[in-house]
């Protein structure tokens, strides 16, 4: 059976919004800021390019440690408790305190890459003393740098090409739409992530388990558990929460691309719970 223009539409719609996903989850927080596991280079590369609208891999890592050293207090840079939502959301990767500047930046889609290629602070600079692991891979310190960035973000024109060759200017404008709610189902991790949801451990300070935030962004809206046990490939700790970043590393541990999967214990899990 052919597919019309509408479901190969919606075929590279599920595929950009998972390939830049779990780049993300996978590659960028569990991997390579956490240490949670270990991937082969070919695909952790793979991974991290598709990651890219996230931002540099080297600056994303810096000012993510950074978060977990002083989660919602006067140094994290992105707490909604410190500065409001908006910032917490999204203007923090600008330093935009303006509502309706964070709206707009919000609702950018393509034109929000486009400005983060040349205002986002990158390598050399930015938090490299935090990500210095990470700049130790001559291939990931390229994409840190803002010439690195920009032609690897080269990759990140696929999806509109195709949306156009499908749809025309239906499928761009689908693609920007698509590209937005990407974007915002991420950010809502810093924001909404520390808001709304539910307490379960202790020691995870003000971050939150909230099931909607975790089915949007693949697993890491289990934000409590993973401030519990920020090491965890697994963020989903308790019964019926799933985390589909944490199952791909275990796809790809199965077929030998992954290695190395840390989780706490039972006991440790049971002993953080909060009553």
């Amino acid at each position: 059976m052919e597919l019309s223009a509408q479901q190969w539409m919606g075929v590279l719609l599920l595929t950009w919004y998972f390939a830049v996903g779990f780049g993300i989850t996978v590659a960028y927080h569990r991997v390579l800021t956490h240490r949670s596991a270990n991937l082969r280079k070919p695909l952790l590369y793979a991974l991290v390019l598709a990651a890219l609208p996230a931002g540099p891999p080297a600056e994303w890592v810096g000012n993510h440690r950074l978060h977990h050293t002083d989660s919602d207090g006067p140094n994290d840079p992105h707490s909604p408790l410190n500065d409001g939502f908006w910032y917490a959301h999204c203007g923090w990767y600008l330093g935009i305190r303006n509502r309706g500047l964070c709206l707009v930046y919000a609702l950018g889609g393509p034109l929000r890459y486009i400005v983060d290629m040349f205002l986002r602070p990158m390598s050399p600079g930015g938090h490299d003393a935090l990500a210095k692991d990470v700049l130790d891979d001559r291939f990931l310190r390229f994409l840190s740098t803002r010439f690195g960035f920009l032609i690897g973000s080269s990759f990140q024109m696929l999806p509109f090409l195709l949306a156009y060759h499908l749809m025309a200017w239906d499928g761009v404008i689908i693609a920007w739409v698509a590209s937005v709610l990407y974007y915002n189902a991420g950010d809502a991790v810093n924001s909404v992530g520390h808001l709304w949801g539910k307490q379960d451990f202790d020691g995870a300070g003000e971050a939150r388990n909230n099931r909607f935030v975790a089915l949007v962004s693949l697993g890491e809206g289990w934000h409590a558990g993973h401030h519990a046990f920020p090491r965890s490939a697994r963020h989903g700790l308790l019964k019926g929460q799933v985390d589909l970043s944490y199952l791909l590393l275990r796809i790809f541990a199965s077929v030998g691309l992954a290695s190395d999967l840390y989780l706490p214990g039972d006991e440790a899990i049971s002993q953080r719970r909060h009553r």
